[in-house]
């Protein structure tokens, strides 16, 4: 009897919607019109994917804007270690790419290692979480700066030319699966749906296979349009809000007079949060600029600013014999503790050659508040990337002046970050 459902099954479905359209019908429906009421020459569901794979390609001491669905990464300058998930408004990936939220942990670390719990006890002030949320906006594609009105039209030619060319082969394709494929997937679903196993509806088995040669078809024109270099740039910007939520307080040790007072506790709440907008360029060429503008307010504090070392104080005690015993040694800061709030200012462009994979990147930060000091940063950046084009460790050299409450230093080094997410994906 169940035989027989699924034969009965199969015939009317086979006799129906056993069927799907060729990419080209939805293809030219998603191409714009132009005001002269000619076809533009992309086709807008193409370009979000193009985007949507360009602002996840860009330096990630430039833009930190990741899409891949989880991520770790290791700062060198912030001595940080973070884990964390990204979720976008698409559906699917020809949906256009318009806001993505991202949230996980941020752990401070020595030598590459987070302390969770010391002695049975939990170092909250070591650990807390950020949240951030980025507002992708219209890009473009520019193809007709700079050249002549026949290098123009020839380039559209090229492009179209080559669609015609996807348009066979994808409708070859489609008649291929309608013919062979079509009736032995309904044949595997509705057995599924018949045996309670879970399982796509046969109609959405179809349209996944729509989606997929569409899908395939449109990265085909994009890796066509990007191998034959048929534009002059992508040009796109976003813009993200973040704060970061410790799980406890810092917890300093102070006095400000070693002989006349004794060591004090005082805590410290490390909350932070900016507002950063970013834009890029990248061109045909193999060069790429970057520029961001970065708004931030944090609490802040002295020993902070004046990166202070603690030092053991020892207490002292007479024994016998007029001796000295030590009876405790702390960790602490010979200082007056002042807590204040930082606003910050930072503009930073960054200009890349070589295939997008060294650059230069001078930056100016402005602070405001108690702390209002000025400092800048000359730095050549490195972005080593992937197999498919995706940055995986970043480092600049760097040259900076850092000012302080009590000095102006000027420090040569390396920036590190690393995007350990092929790990966890």
């Amino acid at each position: 009897m169940k035989k027989l459902t699924i034969i009965l099954l199969s015939i009317l479905f086979q006799s129906s919607v056993a069927q799907i359209a060729s990419p080209e019908v939805e293809y030219e429906k998603n191409m714009p019109i132009r005001e002269d009421g000619t076809k533009s020459v992309f086709n807008d569901q193409m370009l979000n994917i193009l985007f949507a794979d360009k602002v996840g390609t860009a330096f990630g001491g430039t833009n930190d804007l990741s899409l891949q669905k989880f991520f770790a990464s290791l700062d060198a300058s912030e001595n940080s270690i973070s884990i964390g998930a990204n979720y976008d408004n698409r559906d699917k990936d020809t949906d256009k790419l318009s806001i993505v939220f991202t949230g996980g942990l941020k752990m401070k670390s020595k030598d590459k290692f987070s302390t969770f719990y010391k002695n049975g006890d939990f170092q909250e002030n070591n650990i807390g979480a950020f949240f951030k949320t980025t507002w992708i906006f219209r890009g473009c594609i520019n193809y007709t700066n700079k050249i002549t009105t026949d290098q123009v039209l020839k380039r559209e030619l090229a492009i179209k030319s080559n669609r015609l060319y996807l348009y066979d082969k994808y409708n070859k394709k489609t008649k291929k699966f309608n013919n062979e494929e079509a009736n032995q997937l309904i044949n595997k679903q509705l057995e599924l749906i018949e045996n309670n196993t879970k399982a796509t509806s046969v109609d959405g088995v179809l349209k996944e296979k729509e989606e997929e040669l569409y899908l395939e078809m449109a990265k085909e024109e994009i890796e066509y349009i990007e191998k034959n270099k048929l534009y002059r740039y992508y040009w796109n910007h976003w813009m993200s809000a973040d704060i970061y939520i410790p799980f406890g307080e810092n917890n300093y040790k102070t006095t400000s007079d070693v002989i006349s007072n004794p060591l004090t506790d005082k805590n410290f709440y490390s909350i932070s949060g900016s507002l950063t907008y970013n834009m890029m360029w990248l061109y045909s060429s193999g060069e790429s600029i970057f520029l961001k503008a970065k708004g931030a307010i944090k609490n802040n504090n002295n020993i902070v600013v004046d990166a202070m070392t603690s030092t053991p104080f020892q207490t002292v005690t007479i024994g016998a014999n007029n001796t000295n015993i030590i009876t405790n040694t702390d960790d602490g800061y010979l200082t007056n503790f002042e807590k204040f709030i930082t606003t910050t200012l930072t503009i930073e462009p960054a200009f890349f050659t070589l295939n997008n994979t060294v650059g230069f990147s001078p930056a100016i930060e402005f602070n405001a508040g108690k702390y209002n000091k000025t400092n800048w940063k000359l730095g050549i950046p490195v972005s080593l990337k992937d197999k498919d084009g995706k940055p995986k460790v970043n480092f600049e050299l760097q040259w900076k002046e850092i000012n302080t409450f009590k000095s102006s230093d000027h420090i040569v080094g390396v920036s590190v970050n690393f995007l350990f997410g092929e790990m966890i994906n």
